[in-house]
């Protein structure tokens, strides 16, 4: 076999076009929507308070979440871990136009180099952003990648999601994608940090992927009723 072949191919002129434009037309509709949309924070003591500190911790976001996770957290130095697909070529330009990193690699898919790396950033001293059920699904399901990379860093899982007011929801999309809409308002939540021991049992390591996942789950949930709450608030 010609060894060309293991190689991946090079991009052709019209694929570095598209490489060069669509994360600049996305990053300049984030920015639109941006200036455009209110925040509101909930819960985000914690996340604060290790940001502040310096602390490494694994923001655990829900795949439904990715577009505007990078621009919510724009400059703040965070690691993201991104599929080394095509696609995840689009995304790593958009994460490091917002001021963070990014590393390649499924932590969900069996991805041994991937794990080692992400655990060798946050040993660093770096904070790092994972899609559990990324990046294929299925969706709202916590895979073991988060787990093993928590448990043998040490680090916290934080979970974060977002809901707006106003918002597409990708219906036809696995992961049913949120997209904000000009003049939202984003709710923006984190749960309380998650520390994962160094040893467990296989039973324990069931237990640990359940709680991880029922407080990804309600930090969703919170946020959801929240923005009801607005839109109630707003027609009243």
């Amino acid at each position: 076999m010609n060894s060309s072949e293991d190689q991946e191919r090079a991009p052709g002129l019209r694929e570095r076009f598209s490489l060069w434009l669509i994360p600049w037309l996305v990053v300049a509709l984030q920015r639109f929507v941006g200036l455009t949309a209110k925040r509101v924070d909930l819960n985000n003591e914690g996340f604060l308070d290790l940001q502040s500190s310096g602390r490494p911790f694994i923001l655990s976001i829900w795949h439904t979440n990715v577009l505007y996770s990078p621009f919510l957290h724009r400059n703040r130095n965070i690691t993201v871990m991104i599929s080394s697909s095509r696609d995840g070529e689009l995304i790593t330009r958009i994460v490091k136009h917002f001021g963070n990193l990014a590393r390649r690699g499924s932590t969900s898919r069996g991805g041994l180099r991937a794990l080692k790396q992400i655990i060798g950033v946050i040993k660093g001293g770096s904070a790092v952003a994972i899609t559990p059920d990324g990046p294929r699904g299925p969706a709202l399901k916590v895979q073991g990648g988060l787990l093993t990379i928590a448990q043998q860093s040490g680090a916290p899982i934080i979970p974060f999601h977002y809901e707006c007011t106003r918002q597409k929801i990708a219906l036809k999309a696995w992961d049913k994608h949120r997209i904000p809409l000009p003049f939202t308002t984003f709710v923006v939540r984190y749960g309380d940090p998650v520390y994962v021991p160094r040893t467990l049992s296989s039973e324990e390591w069931d237990g640990k992927l359940q709680e991880i996942e029922y407080h990804l789950l309600e930090n969703m949930k919170i946020c959801r009723t929240e923005v009801r709450r607005l839109r109630r608030r707003r027609k009243s």
